[in-house]
């Protein structure tokens, strides 16, 4: 049973400096005990305990429902909703009259009377920051004015509800910590408005170098570096003794700083006066490499000490060991780390907008942290799997190659599946050089694989259901019928369900599951058959059908098929598509069956368009156009295809690979061992299938949900237009995903300076160049890398559909400017999914993006076109008319005659 009964102490308030005892107080507490008894500046601040805790749970008669709960919870399936409801029952359950009493008295010693005091309510977990377990990021932490008592209490609550996230449950499991024990303390303390903060690791974190001190250091509060909105700039300190001898800076990379202002944290463009300039001065360095010193010595272990700065004086907020627990991905996360536009760049326009950076960064690197610490990987609490440089977003390739490799994987496979790495000849996975893996982390993954090939597809499958039935509701919704404060509080609402621990879990687990798919088939197959691993697989991705991409181009193959048939819309396609024939193609259509099929068409896909992952992008409901065009490609090309007969020869070659890795399994083996290989070979493969269906499935529902958030934007912007709180509706683009609702509800004059710096901070990014691979310390962002090698004439990328064809070079820039296709090979930056009905028009494809699992390579192997990605510099390498040879199981090109 959980001790939910207090002691008969009645310690219930600790100011920090006696904070002394972790079961009391809890590890963060004691941590700026620490601090302050060796005389660091830290801010004022009270610990409510454990003993308040439990007289909580006692008093409240919340206890006893808690056990019972808990109790509950042991089956995974159960356990998300029981720990939800604990969160929810926990927030909801009053504080007794003495406990409120109690805190009042608090609150006055911190804020010594003080109304505009802000306040910092933060968790203090009994097991956190302990040497053997560093529950770092897994509890809460809110920031409040110190003179608002329930917004203290609110936030006082949801740290004692972060117990009972399936995080912190499932971390408890993994060290093995009694959920009976759970209990959790909070520290209220003042507020530092920071002029900059970060941390200061006492040895090098990447050598375990002890006579090294590195600073990291960012301008405002340290949320822009934890949301991976910046580059913090480093401090590498030699010491001499313990005292710091010199000192070397790498600058770092900062847009945009957080600050609290207006009762509120706020997101601002960093100022002239900033940019560029040191975040410290010599004697702030030196100061902080000799207090990060101080405290390594009074724990006996190397840390990292978090600090802020208020322009006058440093403040130590928090101290940590470095574990053992995290030390090799606290190694990698601050170690120079590469980063890549793959599969962004498919996606997003070139500069997309400030709302979209603000929920993707989120979302992405929201789902990536739960997703792992809930399968029991050890990540880094300020892991971030995606940042924004210039404007553009950036996925970690090498977080994503260290993951690859906690599993036991090649980490070059990053590269081939998602692309974003230099190419290099196909070769098998070598599964003697794979790092050794723990016994711990082999059951951990095995349960992992069991998931992925028998849970993930159906949770996919449902998770996809309700989602496209939500967005069912959600188009069915008036937005024009609510008023302000109503619509900003559905565009709340619609954020928080967006953005759920559970869904944004769920999502990562879907969209991550084919590649460990197909790393695990692809050593089965390697390990059993003596033939050509790497075509054989492309060979088995083909023919699924059922894509909704797929599905968007056989429609349109369709409606061209009719438009050739039909002499009015066989005219208006042949003709020449300028602005005015687009605006007025229903009068020119009317009363054809094309037009019918157009209207069913953007029934059913007019959420989607082009570079549709950024709300700010137009839907095809909103602008037909780029259907339209489409439609003309295939008409004048003849509308020779027949969808149906393509469907089906897709389906054929699939069937053919089935059946030879049948017949190579079944030479040479007994009965017993073919029936084994043959059954697990098709539940993987049959999974795969699945899971490659589920990843276009998740861009078209996901789209859907994008689609209804550009409908909210667009409805407040146009309200906030009318009421000139912004300069015009699409300024509403520029603002991100948190701001965006209290622009009805917050009406001053800073909303249209915040956008109006925004697009001259977008157009400022316009002229700065973005290579698709940088790295943070400014070493890889001009690299050639191994795909110029071959020479001028011999170009190589990764083939990620197999077949081998001869043609001439067509370089493309956009779809406006395509005009008519006849069997061409294609050359790009990236294929962006709502561009690929050209496919079944060109003789293959050639892209600078791309990998064996991103959107364009699964639709070419549907439509059979051969294909090479990454293809570094073929925009710039190739030119139109150009004749080359193209392989796309190789992924070698060669030019065979330049044009005129």
């Amino acid at each position: 049973m959980l001790a939910t009964t207090a002691p008969r102490t009645h310690r219930w308030l600790v100011d920090i400096v006696d904070a002394t005892d972790p079961t009391l107080c809890g590890g963060k507490a004691v941590g700026l005990a620490m601090l302050k008894r060796i005389g660091l500046s830290v801010p004022r601040a009270v610990c409510l305990t454990t003993d308040f805790y439990r007289h909580w749970l006692d008093v409240s008669g919340f206890g006893p429902r808690l056990t019972e709960l808990v109790a509950t919870a042991g089956d995974a399936d159960v356990r998300r909703k029981i720990l939800e409801q604990i969160r929810c029952e926990v927030e909801a359950t009053p504080l007794s009259a003495d406990a409120e009493a109690a805190l009042r008295q608090g609150i006055g010693r911190v804020t010594l009377g003080r109304d505009g005091d802000v306040l910092s309510v933060r968790s203090s977990g009994v097991d956190e920051d302990h040497l053997d377990a560093s529950h770092a990021g897994l509890h809460t932490s809110r920031i409040v004015p110190g003179h608002d008592r329930r917004a203290i209490i609110a936030a006082i609550k949801t740290c004692w509800a972060s117990v009972w996230t399936e995080t912190a449950w499932t971390y408890r499991e993994r060290l093995g910590i009694p959920h009976a024990s759970a209990a959790m303390a909070v520290v209220v303390q003042r507020y530092v408005a920071a002029v900059c903060s970060g941390v200061a690791f006492s040895a090098d974190p990447l050598t375990k170098d002890r006579t090294t001190v590195v600073i990291e250091a960012g301008w405002g509060t340290a949320e822009a570096l934890v949301s991976g909105k910046m580059t913090p700039e480093e401090y590498r300190v030699s010491l001499n003794g313990d005292g710091p001898a010199g000192a070397h800076r790498r600058p770092g990379r900062q847009e945009e700083m957080t600050v609290w202002r207006d009762g509120r944290s706020a997101a601002l463009p960093l100022d002239d006066t900033r940019r560029g300039r040191p975040v410290l001065n010599d004697s702030q360095v030196r100061e902080l490499a000799s207090v990060a010193k101080a405290v390594e010595r009074t724990l006996g272990t190397p840390v990292d000490l978090e600090w802020v700065c208020d322009g006058d004086r440093l403040w130590a907020v928090q101290a940590r060991p470095i574990t053992t627990l995290t030390e090799a991905l606290h190694a990698s996360a601050h170690a120079p780390t590469l980063w890549t536009r793959a599969n962004l760049k498919e996606v997003f326009p070139e500069l997309p907008s400030p709302l979209a950076l603000s929920y993707l960064t989120l979302a992405l690197n929201r789902m990536f942290r739960t997703y792992h610490a809930t399968h029991g990987y050890s990540v880094a609490p300020d892991s971030r799997l995606v940042c924004v440089i210039h404007g553009r977003p950036y996925l970690n390739l090498s977080l994503m190659q260290q993951m690859t490799i906690e599993r036991g994987g090649d980490p070059a496979i990053v590269g081939r599946l998602f692309g974003g790495a230099s190419p290099v000849e196909p070769r098998p996975p070598a599964p003697a050089s794979r790092p050794e893996i723990p016994r711990s982390g082999r059951a951990r993954l095995a349960r992992e694989m069991l998931a992925t090939f028998l849970g993930t597809p159906y949770r996919g499958h449902r998770l996809f259901r309700g989602m496209r039935r939500q967005a069912a509701a959600l188009d069915d919704r008036s937005l024009e019928a609510l008023d302000d404060r109503a619509l900003s509080a559905h565009a709340d609402a619609f954020f928080a369900t967006l953005m759920h621990e559970s869904t944004l879990g769920r999502l990562h687990e879907v969209v991550s599951a084919q590649s460990r798919a197909y790393m695990t088939l692809e050593a089965l197959l390697t390990a059993w058959m003596p033939t050509d691993v790497d075509g054989l697989l492309k060979r088995l991705m083909t023919g699924l059908g059922t894509l909704p991409n797929v599905r968007m181009t056989y429609r349109l193959m369709d409606l061209a098929a009719l438009a050739v048939q039909d002499s009015r819309a066989r005219a208006y396609f042949t003709g020449d598509l300028d602005e005015d024939a687009l605006a007025g193609y229903e009068a020119a259509l009317g009363g054809t069956a094309v037009l019918a099929g157009l209207r069913a068409f953007l029934r059913e896909f007019g959420h989607r368009g082009p570079y549709e992952s950024d709300v700010m992008s137009a839907r095809f409901a909103d602008d037909p156009g780029p259907v339209l065009r489409l439609v003309q490609l295939h008409v004048r090309a003849g509308a020779t295809q027949d969808a149906a007969r393509h469907a089906a020869e897709r389906s054929r070659v699939r069937h053919v690979a089935m059946a030879d890795v049948r017949c190579v399994l079944h030479e040479g083996r007994g009965s017993l061992a073919f029936v084994a290989q043959w059954t697990l070979f098709r539940i993987m493969c049959s999974a795969l299938h699945r899971l490659l269906a589920l990843r276009d499935e998740c861009r078209h529902v996901m789209t859907m949900m994008v689609a209804h958030l550009r409908r909210v934007a667009l409805e407040i912007g146009r309200r906030a237009r009318r009421d000139n709180v912004l300069a015009d509706p699409t300024d509403v683009f520029f603002l991100t995903f948190d701001e965006m609702p209290r622009v009805l509800v917050e009406r001053d004059g800073a909303w249209r300076l915040l956008a109006a710096e925004r697009r001259r901070q977008r157009e400022s990014d316009a002229q700065l160049q973005a290579p698709d691979i940088v790295s943070d310390d400014g070493t890889a962002g001009g690299v050639e890398r191994a795909a110029d090698a071959p020479g001028d004439n011999e170009l190589l990328g990764y083939g990620v559909s197999s077949g081998i064809v001869t043609g001439r070079v067509r370089v493309l820039r956009s779809a406006e400017t395509i005009g008519h296709l006849s069997g061409e090979i294609v050359v790009i930056p990236a294929i962006e999914p709502t561009l690929t009905p050209i496919f079944p028009l060109v003789r293959g494809f050639i892209a600078e993006m791309g990998g064996l699992l991103s959107h364009a390579a699964i639709l070419a192997r549907e439509y059979g076109l051969p294909a090479v990605v990454s293809v570094h510099g073929a925009t710039r390498r190739l030119r139109d008319g150009d004749r080359v040879e193209l392989d796309g199981s190789t992924g070698r090109i060669r030019v065979l005659e330049r044009a005129g």
